[in-house]
Parts: C-alpha cells; sequence; structure tokens
C-alpha cells in the first residue's frame, strides 16, 4: 500500500476524512479570530467611554439649537412666574369677596400650586448641565422663595 497523501486519493471516505478535520480547524479559528476582534472592539469602546461621553455632551450642550432653547426657556419660565404671582393678588381679593365659594379657593390653590412648580422649574433647570450654562445672566441663576415678585403669594398691604 502506497502512502499517498489524503488529497491525492481516489477514496471518496479518505478524503472526507482528511478534509473534515482541517475544515473543522478553520471553522474554529474564524470563530476565535472573530470573537476576539469583538471583545477587543468592545474593550476600546469601554476605555474610549469618558472621553467620548464628555465629547458628546459638549457637543450637545453647545449645538445651536440647545442654546436657543435654553435661553428662551429661562425667559419664559421666568416671565411666567412672575405673572403667576401678580395674578395671586386678583385670586386672593376674588377669594375674599366670595367666602366659602369653593370655586375661588381652588383657583386661588391652583395658581399658588401652578407658581411653586414654576419656580421650582426654574430652579432645577438652572442646574441642568444642558442648559444653565445658556441662563441669560440679566436673570437670576435660582429663584429666591422670600423675594416678594416670586414668593409665590399676594402682595401684602
Amino acid at each position: 500500500m502506497t502512502r499517498q497523501p489524503w488529497y491525492d486519493s481516489d477514496n471518496p471516505s479518505r478524503v472526507a476524512r482528511g478534509a473534515s478535520w482541517r475544515v473543522g480547524l478553520w471553522i474554529i479559528g474564524i470563530v476565535i479570530f472573530f470573537g476576539l476582534l469583538t471583545a477587543g472592539i468592545w474593550a476600546i469602546k469601554v476605555a474610549t467611554s469618558d472621553v467620548r461621553g464628555a465629547g458628546d455632551q459638549a457637543q450637545k450642550v453647545n449645538a445651536a439649537n440647545n442654546r436657543i432653547f435654553a435661553q428662551e426657556h429661562f425667559f419664559t419660565l421666568y416671565n411666567n412666574l412672575l405673572a403667576y404671582d401678580q395674578q395671586l393678588d386678583q385670586a386672593a381679593a376674588d377669594k375674599a369677596e366670595h367666602p366659602g365659594d369653593t370655586f375661588f379657593a381652588t383657583n386661588y390653590s391652583g395658581l399658588v400650586k401652578t407658581c411653586i412648580d414654576a419656580r421650582n422649574q426654574y430652579n432645577g433647570d438652572a442646574n441642568k448641565v444642558t442648559q444653565s450654562k445658556w441662563r441669560d445672566p440679566s436673570l437670576p441663576f435660582q429663584i429666591d422663595n422670600l423675594d416678594p415678585k416670586t414668593d409665590c403669594k399676594e402682595t401684602e398691604k
């Protein structure tokens, strides 16, 4: 019997046996290669995530749409808060003119709540990373709940 390589053999089963384990090794090698490639890509993404996250944040904070929105948003919140506080005088007068009337009492309570919500939203947004930088310098950094213009109480007479 002559020893010839499996690939030169005329016997199909010998050819299949000889080729199958080599094909299996190639498949295992390819799976290991792509597994290591995937793990390497993941490791690079993890290693650069802090820098990439800071860069993404800077892009979002400095985006023109964010700047415009934040600047307009603070003016809207502040002016709404001033209006709600001023409207409390009329709501308190209506409530005093109609003692025991739940309609006017509810309107007054609702306006106080709306005013407080607006003040808290302004103060919360003033601390948000995407908005705080773009608050106009003419506006307060935080709304003081002791300031008579923004205390959400009717004006003392």
